[in-house]
């Protein structure tokens, strides 16, 4: 693979359907599912934020949630968690209650150095149907409603009342997920924390036609370090994990837009698309052609 580019046609918004700006700095958002999906008509057609994750709690209303392919559905109160640049979308239900929070990376990544844990909550789109009982047992419902009545405060813009706030939602949202490391284990938490900043930089340089040792080297970390970290993390090697992320923006693309083949595979970084072929077809077990042709919902399963 040599080379890189930009592929345009996938929609992308700092918040949907807002005209395209540019964020300087942190940037943390929260207003009502209703607030901008009464005006779509309850549906929230695929797109992608470069730069913001975002936390979906739905209170009442049940939905599909689209992501990167597959198609769920929930029952309130659910938890939608996703990540930045994952291509989503949103059938609610009319009259659907609850709150959209989105939060910058680099917000998050600031958060993520102090609890590792609230990095593994955005590793990839999930959505968690609770129990009445369970969200009671928390305070996240009411941190969601001090945050937005923050938020509203002309004075609050980036204060310390509305971080506070931001801090016990992504606190009880570690309460209510299971499967996390433990970010008391201070062998865990390393190992959280260097995978959070691989996974960020493979975010932004996929692209790019790094080796691991590159990827190692920007880390500032060896090679056998990243790798073992890797698998103790996510069980793959660094080389997987990159193949993979690149294989997935593919698939993205094949089902996004209509974008030519060998366009996807320049933008991806490979010279020759022929070579873009058979690295595909090798990870994905189909070509891009007939992937291409078994369309998002067949080929859901496959993403």
């Amino acid at each position: 693979m040599t080379g890189k580019g930009r592929i345009p046609k996938i929609p992308a918004y700092v918040l949907y359907g807002d005209a395209p700006r540019r964020i300087a700095g942190p940037m943390l958002h929260i207003e009502t599912i209703e607030a901008r999906s009464a005006r779509h008509h309850w549906k929230i057609e695929p797109h992608r934020h470069h730069v913001l994750h975002q936390v979906i709690l739905v209170l009442k209303g049940s939905g599909v949630v689209q992501a990167d392919g597959r198609r769920s559905q929930y029952r309130p109160p659910a938890i939608v968690l996703m990540p930045r640049g994952s291509v989503h979308g949103f059938e609610f239900e009319p009259g659907t209650k609850g709150h959209v929070i989105s939060i910058s990376a680099d917000m998050l990544s600031e958060l993520g150095r102090r609890e590792p844990g609230v990095t593994a909550l955005f590793a990839q789109p999930a959505t968690v149907e609770l129990s009445a009982g369970d969200l009671h047992a928390t305070d996240l419902t009411q941190s969601v409603r001090m945050l937005a009545r923050e938020f509203s405060r002309p004075e609050a813009a980036d204060g310390l009342a509305l971080h506070g706030w931001l801090e016990v939602l992504l606190g009880n949202l570690l309460r209510l997920t299971s499967g996390l490391p433990n970010p008391a284990d201070p062998v865990a938490g390393q190992r959280q924390r260097l995978m959070a900043r691989f996974g960020e930089l493979v975010e932004t340089r996929f692209r790019d036609n790094f080796s691991v040792a590159d990827l190692a080297r920007a880390l500032n970390v060896s090679e056998s370090r990243l790798r073992s970290v890797c698998l103790a993390t996510a069980g793959q090697s660094p080389i997987q994990l990159l193949h993979a992320r690149i294989v997935l923006e593919a698939k993205r693309q094949l089902h996004y837009t209509s974008n030519p083949i060998g366009e996807i595979a320049y933008a991806l970084g490979f010279e020759d698309p022929a070579y873009f072929t058979r690295f595909f077809t090798r990870l994905a077990g189909s070509s891009p052609r007939a992937f291409r042709r078994q369309g998002p919902e067949r080929a859901a399963a496959r993403i």
